[in-house]
């Protein structure tokens, strides 16, 4: 049980890492290409929504230990 938690907790943190890093380079996007603001955003929502989608995964493979 502990190291389901650790393995949850772990992960998450490193989301948490990833998204302040995308959003990051969001911004520095935005500054760059000031006129394309919209597919900018659309690439970065796509991109956090790949990596959620890939941790709940990884999180559901780990619990059921498949």
């Amino acid at each position: 049980m502990y190291q389901i938690l650790y393995d949850i907790a772990l992960r998450l943190g490193l989301g948490i890492i990833l998204a302040a890093l995308l959003l990051m380079l969001m911004i520095t996007l935005r500054t760059i290409f000031y006129n394309y603001n919209k597919e900018t955003n659309i690439i970065v929502i796509a991109i956090l929504v790949a990596l959620i989608i890939y941790a709940l995964g990884d999180v559901a493979l780990d619990i059921l230990h498949i």
